[in-house]
């Protein structure tokens, strides 16, 4: 989750199988990077970032 390399206005997430039970927390960390906001979880793992 995050913004695309090339695109900083497009923030995106993704989720697989049971990752609908992690709905609320992703929508907390989304909304704390779209208001520009330190978020309370460590999420860099999951930067789109990772595959350049």
């Amino acid at each position: 989750m995050g913004t695309l390399p090339d695109h900083d206005n497009v923030l995106i997430a993704a989720l697989a199988g049971h990752g609908f039970k992690f709905a609320p927390v992703l929508g907390e960390i989304l909304a704390d990077m779209l208001e520009g906001n330190e978020s309370a979880y460590d999420v860099a793992m999951f930067s789109p970032s990772r595959f350049s």
